[in-house]
């Protein structure tokens, strides 16, 4: 299964915990949009909280009390590569600057993809954030991601009040590390 997944704001190096779920909220209706189209929607029944423990493909993971339904998880023993484009106001080949530097920018990016670890949660309950039952996010942890390729470029527009802000396009390719029944539709 192979999808594109885009975000336009502004991406930290060293994000904290509430600038990631920023990017995680950004993310979270596009994965939804993915299990209500072809091949997710035929496998809904892996998204059901109250048969969690019932469910051999049930993906819903709890983490401190918040149930999360990443779409690569090793429940279904997927693994995903990343293609990313990634547009800022930078010139070419000056990928550190103003905004920090590109390795911590996509720590930020990988960390806002995974579901949050439970220290997270507990700094996001504090703030008083709500969370969708379940929440959807695409990986169940940022190891599962086996490959990834970087491209950037200037941005030759500016959209929106922070000129600073970055246009990421992920091209997302799912493999399954073992095929079986309950990934055989979801892996390329």
């Amino acid at each position: 299964m192979e999808f594109y997944l885009t975000y336009q704001g502004p991406l930290k190096s060293n994000g904290n915990t509430t600038h990631k779920h920023a990017i995680r909220e950004y993310f979270k209706p596009q994965i939804q949009k993915l299990w209500k189209i072809p091949p997710l929607d035929s496998h809904t029944d892996y998204l059901d909280i109250s048969s969690k423990k019932d469910c051999k493909n049930n993906i819903i993971k709890e983490v401190s009390g918040i149930y999360f339904a990443p779409l690569i998880t090793s429940k279904l023993s997927l693994l995903c590569q990343l293609d990313i484009l990634l547009l800022w106001p930078e010139e070419p080949g000056k990928i550190i600057g103003n905004g920090g530097d590109i390795d911590n920018r996509l720590k930020t990016l990988f960390d806002a993809l995974a579901c949050p670890t439970p220290e997270q949660i507990e700094k996001l309950k504090k703030n008083r954030t709500s969370f969708d039952k379940p929440y959807f996010c695409l990986l169940e942890d940022d190891k599962l991601i086996t490959s990834i390729n970087i491209k950037t470029h200037t941005k030759l527009y500016s959209e929106g009040p922070d000129s600073s802000d970055v246009h990421t396009v992920l091209h997302v390719k799912i493999n399954a590390k073992t095929l079986s029944w309950g990934n055989i539709g979801i892996s390329a």
